[in-house]
């Protein structure tokens, strides 16, 4: 069996969307001849935790774990937070309250490239190093973000003149939160540099977004080193799911996962407002349920439009509790960035919810890559924030339909499986041997 160095900093106990890529593709290698041998840290700085997921690793697999210099601490105590306070990973794309917030936000954008995970780099590649001497690994792979691991992973992929795959789940510097960030020039061309030795170094450059892949990476990446894999699903995960209760009477409207400032969908609520003042829904027959962290400006709007009777809030679940409340839910919420390069925005999550077999309400761009998920397979739709007429319009016709009891349209599409996981990680499996033969016929 073939084996592969994963260097990754989200890993269980992490919970959220970060991590289930790279476990999932742990999990189902060795299926494909394909022993993976993870590089992660010690004691990370995680926006959520999700124990149930130290369940999925599979049985054998040697995981090292290193120190890593973080400056959390430092921040959180300058900033007035609990040192058991979780940092949400859009904290970038906050708007800072105080000067203090300010500042610090400064220190990070500009003394922290390309991420604040850079103090991991020494460790790993030390650790990292050591590993490749007994291991003998015959590939390497790393999964961003944070863009550190793709400088751990070219250190050692030259020193060591391995074959090196780098997995990018979000952009690096033309990621949402920099859109408007008070970086300085020379943070930004640092920056800048650094990715561009990654793009130029990477045996495959791997992207989860076709658009990215298409066209935001074609002036960067020649043709033959891109490669569209996409986030996924894992069939696992929705065996003997258990339904929870769901009173047959009341509709329920559900968002999976964290929601902060930039996916405030203020119109939505504006929409279900006004539907309560027409007497069309009530407390008793509709709720809007978010399961996850909901930040303090979404919650403020939720107040101001005086709907806070129409909507539930429930705390960070273990992943599979998540799917079996979406399992129960009428339809399902997606909230993508509310920025410019938003479009090209794919989670993990649609694929799950398109395995749910809801109906999606989805909030973005129209000519967007989830726009087109959706327009392919028909199992919902994607309205812009700003489009109040629109969103009531939708709101309207998905509860007609629930009343009606029509089935969600797509939602039985067999196309649907070419997002299985465990066939995701064949592709990968595939690539990691097409690799392996082109080294060895130069």
């Amino acid at each position: 069996m073939k084996k592969v160095l994963i260097i990754t900093y989200y890993w269980p106990p992490a919970g959220g969307p970060g991590v289930q890529r790279v476990l999932k593709f742990a999990k189902y290698l060795p299926v494909f001849g394909w022993e993976p041998i993870i590089l992660t840290v010690k004691n990370g700085e995680y926006p959520a935790v999700d124990e149930s997921l130290l369940g999925e690793i599979p049985e054998n697999i040697r995981i090292y774990k290193t120190e890593i210099l973080e400056p959390n601490l430092i921040y959180k105590r300058f900033v007035g937070m609990k040192p058991t306070d979780k940092i949400q990973t859009g904290i970038l794309a906050e708007n800072p309250a105080n000067w203090k917030q300010k500042m610090a936000r400064w220190v990070r954008l500009n003394l922290f490239i390309p991420d604040a995970k850079i103090g991991w780099f020494p460790f790993a590649v030390r650790t990292g190093q050591k590993i490749i001497m007994m291991e003998k690994p015959d590939i390497i792979f790393s999964s961003s973000p944070p863009p550190t691991v793709h400088l751990i992973a070219r250190s050692l992929a030259k020193k060591n003149n391995l074959k090196w795959v780098a997995d990018f789940r979000d952009p690096w510097t033309e990621i949402n939160y920099y859109d408007e960030s008070a970086r300085s020039s020379m943070g930004r061309q640092l920056d800048r540099r650094l990715e561009d030795k990654v793009l130029n170094s990477a045996d495959r450059v791997m992207l989860i977004s076709k658009l990215d892949a298409d066209y935001y990476f074609a002036d960067r990446v020649d043709k033959e080193r891109r490669i569209y894999l996409p986030n996924g699903y894992d069939e696992e995960d929705f065996t003997h799911l258990r339904q929870p209760d769901n009173p047959d009477e009341q509709f329920t409207l559900m968002h999976l996962g964290a929601v902060n400032r930039e996916r405030n969908p203020r119109n939505l609520f504006q929409a279900i407002r006004e539907l309560a003042e027409e007497k069309i829904i009530s407390p008793e027959t509709f709720k809007l349920v978010f399961v996850g962290l909901v930040e303090r400006p979404v919650q403020d709007e939720i107040s101001r439009q005086g709907i806070k009777d129409y909507v539930d809030f429930i705390k960070y679940v273990p992943h599979r509790k998540a799917l079996e409340m979406g399992l129960a839910a009428s339809a399902l919420l997606l909230l993508i960035n509310q920025s410019p390069n938003s479009k090209r925005i794919v989670t993990g999550k649609i694929f799950e919810y398109m395995r749910l077999g809801k109906y999606i309400l989805a909030f973005g761009q129209r000519d967007g890559e989830v726009a087109g998920l959706l327009d392919e397979f028909g199992n919902g739709r994607i309205v812009d924030y700003g489009s109040t007429d629109e969103i009531r319009k939708t709101l309207m016709t998905i509860l007609k339909n629930w009343q009606e009891e029509k089935p969600a349209p797509g939602t039985n599409d067999f196309r649907i499986t070419g997002f299985n996981r465990h066939e995701l990680t064949r592709n990968l499996a595939t690539i990691f041997a097409d690799l392996i033969q082109e080294g060895k016929s130069h």
